[in-house]
């Protein structure tokens, strides 16, 4: 691999993947593919499957050695040449929903939120594999061109939520979590439809009374997983770093 090339919003570099090209799909196969809160959302809304259903048929979980936090991998079947379960031959059959990391590629990411901050420092960086002849084609991109092309805003906005925990978890709590706090961190992040219940339970999520609605106390969130996504954010940094989100 050649060495990453930092890059600036209006540089340009040249790739196209298509079907034609003589690679096609040999970058989802044998890798480590990391999943975000908002991957998973997307994908099990995707699926028609819930949090809990997503997470034990197509991932894996283990504590990321650096951050010390509980991470969620996808499941590559050995039996299928560690092929992404959601890759067929024409391609990516969730495409549209598909993981940050897949729709990113060839570019990477780095985003950091300085305490106090309220927006993330981000650099953007190309990433060159022998494997990809993508990077032989005609096809020219600046890297805001390629951010909008595909659809990366959103995916970066629920991406950097995650920035501050990182960094609470690094100044706060160095060492690792205690079982029972792991296993908060993961339903919370992860488990999203596990977590609605629990938040529920406890006391959490606003409650709406709707003029005519069936049901008084509807809450607002049933249904709304990004909402729900940023409380459960918002609870971690309260309840397992004892900091509010914008500290």
């Amino acid at each position: 691999m050649e060495p990453f090339k930092r890059l600036d919003p209006g540089d340009t570099f040249q790739f196209r993947c298509h079907p034609d090209i003589d690679c096609f799909n040999a970058c989802c196969c044998d890798l480590n593919q990391f999943l975000t809160p908002y991957d998973i959302v997307r994908l099990k809304n995707r699926l028609g499957l819930s949090s809990s259903e997503f997470l034990k048929k197509h991932t894996v979980s283990h504590i990321g050695p650096r951050s010390g936090l509980p991470v969620v991998a996808f499941r590559m079947p050995e039996e299928e040449d560690f092929k992404c379960p959601f890759v067929g031959p024409d391609g990516c059959t969730v495409y549209e929903d598909r993981p940050g990391a897949c729709r990113i590629y060839p570019l990477g990411r780095i985003a950091v939120r300085k305490p106090g901050e309220d927006a993330c420092s981000e650099a953007y960086f190309l990433i060159r594999e022998p494997h990809c002849h993508g990077f032989g084609e005609a096809k020219r991109w600046t890297v805001k061109g390629w951010e909008k092309d595909q659809n990366l805003t959103i995916y970066n906005e629920m991406n950097d939520l995650m920035t501050e925990i990182l960094s609470l978890k690094k100044r706060l709590r160095p060492g690792p979590l205690s079982q029972e706090h792991a296993d908060l961190f993961h339903m919370a992040c992860y488990d999203l439809d596990r977590f609605r219940g629990f938040a529920l339970e406890h006391g959490l999520l606003t409650v709406s009374r709707k003029k005519n609605s069936p049901q008084e106390g509807e809450n607002v969130l049933d249904g709304d997983d990004v909402r729900l996504m940023k409380v459960a954010i918002a609870w971690i940094q309260e309840s397992l770093f004892g900091v509010g989100p914008s500290a």
